[in-house]
């Protein structure tokens, strides 16, 4: 046994490699306790409606609902109020109706925004900055300017009070375009020049090499226009007059300043269940928006 090795026997405390002394703490930045401080406010604000609402609506005695922080959870647990939303009210046509528009519009969203974001991206041609400038345009100018005309197209097509005129205007969407151009304009170069080399087709290059590595941007795309799809209100309250058609929005609003305007329950129940297919949506997608941050706090 060499004399090392007698050392570490006899005391065994040498065998520990000595511990390496902890850094100071730095100072606290000023800043940084004053942005920690406005997210904190931004999430109080952004969840309380949220969780008063549900609170209400989970509550059989809703004496208490005015009645702050007492309000944030449930008074008497109970479901009456769900069941009496639903036997009043055909909330389930509304519902059944904006899944299918929101996920119609949204599909269709997706399928335009890809290739013309790729477009954008991978390929120079005659007027590409006008056409990018026009998209741009269109973001700053207001929706509703272009009710009237969306109005008069749709019903020169005879396409009112269908379920194609609450879904048509809404598919162009020049935001979904420039998201998918700027996620394929950060892919690297050399991976599409390989496949090029290799003998790929532009179809092949976009769905089976670009596309699987921006499915995070994907994913936000497809929830910014599910989320505006489910929540219009004032395009389908003009194009759609029979009750039998109209989304969730506007058959709860009408119904909202007629049946059950005096029962607030009955109203935040409805709306709880209004929420439900956003919460799902985000939480099938949410790996996505995970996995995008991890990439980004790496690089």
């Amino acid at each position: 046994m060499s004399e090392l090795q007698l050392t570490k026997h006899l005391n065994p405390m040498m065998a520990f490699k000595p511990m390496k002394y902890l850094k100071p703490m730095k100072a606290l930045n000023p800043f940084h306790i004053l942005h920690g401080g406005a997210l904190v406010l931004f999430t109080i604000f952004a969840i309380f409606p949220i969780v008063w609402t549900i609170s209400v609506a989970f509550s059989a005695d809703s004496s208490t609902m005015w009645l702050f922080p007492r309000a944030f959870w449930p008074n008497q647990l109970s479901l009456d109020w769900f069941g009496r939303v639903w036997q009043e009210i055909p909330i389930a046509r509304y519902f059944i109706n904006s899944l299918g528009i929101s996920i119609s519009t949204t599909i269709i969203v997706i399928l335009l925004a890809i290739p013309c974001g790729y477009a954008f991206a991978m390929h120079d041609f005659r007027g590409k900055n006008a056409l990018l400038a026009l998209l741009v345009i269109t973001l700053m100018v207001p929706s509703e300017v272009a009710f009237i005309p969306n109005f008069l197209t749709i019903n020169r097509l005879g396409l009112l009070d269908s379920y194609t005129s609450a879904i048509l205007p809404n598919i162009a969407s020049a935001f979904g375009v420039l998201m998918m151009k700027q996620a394929f304009q950060d892919l690297p170069r050399e991976t599409l020049d390989a496949a090029r080399v290799d003998g790929a087709s532009e179809m092949q290059l976009l769905w089976r090499i670009a596309l699987p590595q921006t499915m995070p941007m994907v994913a936000t795309l497809t929830v910014f226009s599910f989320v505006l799809a489910w929540n219009d209100y004032f395009w389908p309250s003009v194009v759609l007059k029979s009750r039998e058609k109209m989304p969730l929005a506007v058959g709860m609003f009408n119904d909202l300043t007629g049946p059950f305007a005096t029962s607030t329950s009955m109203v935040l129940a409805a709306v709880t269940i209004a929420l439900v297919p956003i919460l799902i949506l985000f939480v099938a997608t949410q790996r996505h928006f995970l996995s995008d941050g991890m990439q980004d706090s790496t690089t």
